[in-house]
């Protein structure tokens, strides 16, 4: 009867037939627990997001499940909003449930939290990754994303490039700051430290940013922003202080997180983000692929995997002013 419900192994069709609608007629229902005691595998996979608000995460987890659902097995979707407690506390209840791996989505990789993963199930990371290379990994290609701002902007006549980067703690925003830092060097361009600021991908954080640029002797003529929250708190900031962007300012962000916006769902009150797109369904198609593999075969050297951005082209940048207004 197992390999008749389940559809693994040969059963002839009729036989199978009249074992399911006896089945469906009784009501009966496999156990889970029965066949997890058995196989030594749940058929779940835990998935952590860092923030259920933030709309790339969404086309994230749906090239995770497309892979995994069409495996048969169940996530676990679990948001963390980057808080270390309940990061862990997720991390543990779902352990306790046995899951067969985790797929952690731009999560805050503290010490702590990756030795309690240490001795878990198998374990796939998305945009952030730890520093020891023993993970598998998938991620946008953050070098070619900052190459393709920086020559947009180049090209449009900016030497004064303010940068306000992502958390200390993130790996990817290390990496993207440390190829600003190469890019402008390449291109001939002084980084100028004081237009080098942190962030943590939200709104206020960009409004934070701003202000303190409108604080220099000498304003940027463009700014290229951790995310496209960071983006829009910019552009706020000093559409409220009597800046137009991209007329006296352009500025740029990261992820296109807005891509929906011309169905009606993130209505801005400003024209869209020149932006770089990582492929979101393809970075979750591609972590869910890994994950299936590793709990298959859980032996082999770690995967890394990015993959290529494309440069958005919208309504916050232009040519670079010979004048630049102070805030």
């Amino acid at each position: 009867m197992a390999r008749a419900l389940s559809g693994k192994g040969y059963v002839e069709e009729e036989r199978r037939r009249l074992i399911q609608q006896t089945v469906d007629r009784l009501g009966y229902r496999t156990s889970t627990i029965a066949r997890a005691l058995r196989t030594q595998r749940t058929s779940s996979i835990g998935v952590l997001i860092a923030d259920i608000t933030n709309p790339i995460f969404p086309q994230i987890v749906k090239g995770i499940d497309e892979v995994v659902a069409a495996d048969n097995h169940t996530m676990f979707l679990c948001n963390t909003d980057e808080d270390s407690q309940k990061q862990q506390a997720i991390v543990r209840s779902l352990l306790d449930r046995n899951v067969d791996g985790f797929v952690l989505v731009s999560q805050t990789l503290t010490d702590d939290f990756l030795k309690l993963l240490e001795h878990g199930p198998p374990c796939v990371f998305i945009n952030r990754r730890p520093q020891a290379p023993v993970m598998d990994y998938v991620g946008p290609d953050n070098a070619q994303s900052i190459r393709l701002l920086l020559d947009h902007l180049c090209e449009l006549g900016h030497e004064r490039i303010a940068y306000v980067a992502g958390p200390a703690l993130s790996s990817t925003a290390q990496e993207r700051l440390t190829n600003f830092r190469s890019g402008m060097a390449a291109r001939g361009l002084a980084v100028d430290e004081s237009m080098v600021l942190r962030g943590n991908y939200s709104f206020e954080s960009g409004r934070v940013a701003a202000e303190t640029l409108s604080a220099l002797e000498s304003l940027p003529t463009a700014v290229i922003a951790a995310n496209d929250f960071v983006a829009m708190g910019i552009i706020d900031y000093f559409q409220q202080h009597g800046l137009k962007v991209p007329e006296d300012l352009s500025v740029t962000g990261f992820d296109d997180a807005f891509e929906m916006q011309a169905d009606g769902h993130y209505p801005l009150r400003f024209e869209g983000i020149t932006t770089v797109d990582q492929p979101k369904r393809d970075l979750g198609r591609a972590a869910g692929r890994i994950m299936l593999q590793r709990i298959s075969y859980p032996g082999g050297a770690p995967n890394s995997i990015i993959l290529p951005t494309r440069l958005r082209i919208r309504n916050t940048t232009a040519p670079a002013q010979t004048k630049n207004r102070q805030a």
